[in-house]
């Protein structure tokens, strides 16, 4: 992977964990204890183009699509 497209990568984590922890109303903690039962930053960091042309709002719909799944 290149440097470009790995901080791409990490910035898409981190909007994915900002907007569903907004849309959540929860702490960075519970958003990591969902994320060690879902893994969802695993998800976004092996599928970034997925959630690249996704707005916020799109993003937490993923999200939630991906946990109701697991």
């Amino acid at each position: 992977m290149s440097e470009k497209r790995l901080k791409n990568t990490i910035f898409l984590m981190y909007l994915v964990t900002e907007n569903y922890r907004k849309k959540h109303n929860i702490s960075i903690e519970e958003f990591l204890k969902l994320d060690e039962e879902y893994e969802i930053l695993n998800y976004v960091a092996e599928c970034p183009d997925i959630f690249d042309s996704l707005t916020n709002s799109e993003m937490v719909e993923e999200v939630e699509q991906y946990v109701s799944g697991a």
